[in-house]
């Protein structure tokens, strides 16, 4: 495999990490390969060339389906080779078979753009280059270096808003919720209130409801033998929408909102709003506001 910081091998344990949450900052290709398939031999170096030389505008993440079935299988994976981009959290496009490198460079360029330049950046830029190099590091699942990364860049430049969302962000996939909300009161008020601010402090929301002792599927596995139980939902929804599964968390809670609406005083619309922030200008904010509004009326 070519050695670069842009190119992961993904198994159970780090496919949330790079995938769902590193595609926040850095959209994420994933391919899904085996070692019997020929295709997928001659599509891989195509692949690797082109994230070392896009040099950090997307990450590659390789997942070997015979080693991991059990993704493979979650994400309908037919055929192989099947590659996979992701951004914000949210399959963007997909193609499969071994297409040739000028068609890989035009589907990368529509939806990750150009290459990112090499050139060692200025002084006054060197917060941008550390939060790059740091967000890479967390993309291969060294959330400890990220972080350690980041506070050293906010030591240097307490102020800047690309360190503090950065920081932000890893704290709280780190549990770090008490950081992240001194991320989110440090950042300068327009940032606060831009759309990665508000991305940020939606997360930051929903986190703190967060019950990481249950995964999705332990609580939908609770909801179908207690159908009725506005708890079990509740923790559900906020478990798919941490996992990436945002729309899955919204039908959760718009389900509450109209079946238990006081539950916990009121959080399932105060969650539901959460997520609005998190999507930002996503089609399905209108497409939910509608429901919750008719919903309330």
């Amino acid at each position: 495999m070519t050695d670069s910081p842009y190119i992961v091998q993904l198994d159970e344990q780090n496919f949330m990490e790079v995938v769902v949450e590193g595609s926040d900052n850095t959209p994420v290709l994933v391919d899904f390969w085996a070692d019997w398939c020929g295709p997928c031999k001659n599509l891989m170096p195509i692949l690797e060339k082109l994230a070392v030389e896009f040099n950090g505008a997307f990450i590659l993440a390789k997942l070997d389906t015979e080693a991991h079935p059990g993704i493979a299988q979650q994400l309908g994976i037919r055929s192989l080779p099947t590659v996979k981009l992701f951004k914000d959290r949210q399959l963007v496009n997909e193609f499969m078979g071994a297409l040739p490198e000028s068609e890989v460079r035009t589907f990368l360029e529509t939806h990750v753009g150009q290459p990112l330049a090499g050139e060692e950046v200025e002084d006054e830029d060197a917060g941008d280059s550390r939060v790059s190099n740091a967000m890479a590091l967390f993309s291969q699942g060294r959330a400890d270096e990220a972080r350690e990364m980041l506070q050293a860049a906010q030591a240097d430049d307490p102020a800047n808003p690309e360190i503090l969302l950065a920081l932000g962000q890893i704290c709280i996939s780190t549990g770090d919720l008490e950081t992240a909300e001194s991320c989110l009161k440090a950042l300068p008020e327009a940032d606060r209130d831009g759309a990665q601010g508000m991305r940020l402090s939606g997360t930051l929301e929903l986190a703190r409801e967060s019950d990481a002792s249950a995964s999705p599927t332990e609580l939908q596995a609770q909801l179908d033998q207690e159908p009725g139980s506005s708890e079990i939902r509740y923790k559900l929804a906020i478990a798919e929408a941490l996992a990436g599964n945002v729309q899955t968390g919204m039908d959760h809670l718009l389900k509450l909102v109209q079946t238990d609406p006081g539950y916990n005083n009121g959080a399932p619309r105060e969650k539901l709003l959460a997520l609005f922030k998190v999507l930002g200008d996503d089609p399905l904010v209108g497409q939910y506001r509608r429901k919750l509004f008719a919903t309330l009326h």
